[in-house]
């Protein structure tokens, strides 16, 4: 079982309202894959509310894992896109998932012995929620691996959550622009590939996943470096959630024991597929169909 903690919300567009949120693009691309997942959130006692338990049914979620807060709103944000579809954030602060608690249910999902649990900063932006998050990864079996993938929004993260975040974590991925930020903020000049290396050991981290956009992907593992081309870009959409989409195969690839390179070349080709498709994940399950059978393959085509 994966057990995904953290925001799910409503991605505000000037056409309208999807739903969004990181660890959620992650858990329900996962879903529809056929693996199984538990996704623990928060959302407010209101109609977005509803809304989103109503869609975590409809994907086969359990809602019970869905805290409800009477005293502060569903999380939103407002996305802009530019000419090349490349989304802008602004992500409302103090709402539901910002109050994220450690409820027996959490508890009852952590005592089932997730074979992986996947978490991020924004989630961590409030000391509630971050103390919620920071409770489960150190009661959590010393046989579940940690997936970070940092998602670093701008005024939603510090150097001390992100410390907190790498010392639990065996899988981190993070995109060039993060891999400036955590230079800047650890005050390191080094080159790239020295930096990563001295996380790994530090943070006793197995593998980092590094996205570069079109420049492609880089995987670093404790014995080697591996590297894929991206998608072909030929009918860009829109970006929003690709990461989170490559993030799902990674994810699973590694828990379904692919190689490396494997893992690489399918998140760069599911990655594309979402941008060829508006808001971050699809609403026809149609969408799955060409990837389903690499669940049962070893990898090996």
């Amino acid at each position: 079982m994966i057990l995904g903690i953290g925001e799910i919300l409503f991605d505000q567009y000037p056409e309208g309202n999807r739903l969004g949120g990181a660890p959620f693009n992650f858990a329900a691309h996962l879903k529809a894959l056929g693996l199984p997942v538990t996704f623990v959130s928060r959302v407010g006692v209101d109609e977005e509310g509803d809304a989103i338990l109503d869609a975590l049914v409809r994907r086969g979620f359990d809602p019970g894992m869905i805290q409800r807060d009477p005293r502060h709103d569903t999380g939103r944000v407002t996305v802009t896109l530019d000419d090349d579809g490349i989304p802008q954030f602004t992500i409302v602060s103090d709402v539901a998932y910002d109050h994220l608690a450690y409820s027996d249910a959490v508890a009852a999902a952590l005592a089932q012995g997730p074979d992986m649990i996947y978490y991020g900063t924004l989630i961590q932006r409030s000391h509630a929620a971050s103390a919620t998050v920071m409770k489960i990864l150190e009661n959590r079996s010393p046989s579940t691996r940690c997936f970070c993938d940092l998602n670093l929004r701008k005024g939603c993260y510090s150097q001390n959550s992100i410390t907190r975040s790498l010392v639990h974590c065996d899988i981190l991925k993070l995109s060039d622009g993060e891999l400036s930020i955590l230079k800047d903020l650890f005050n390191v000049r080094a080159a790239d590939k020295l930096f990563i290396d001295d996380l790994m050991h530090n943070f006793a981290i197995t593998w980092v996943s590094l996205t570069s956009g079109v420049m492609g992907s880089t995987l670093f593992t404790r014995n080697d470096v591996f590297f894929a081309d991206p998608d072909e870009q030929d009918a860009v959409v829109d970006t929003v959630g690709a990461g989170d989409g490559y993030a799902a195969i990674l994810a699973a690839g590694c828990l379904l024991g692919w190689q490396p390179a494997r893992i690489l070349q399918r998140a760069a080709r599911f990655a594309g597929a979402l941008c060829r498709i508006p808001g971050a994940i699809p609403e026809d399950s149609e969408f799955y169909r060409p990837f389903l059978g690499w669940m049962n393959d070893g990898g090996e085509r």
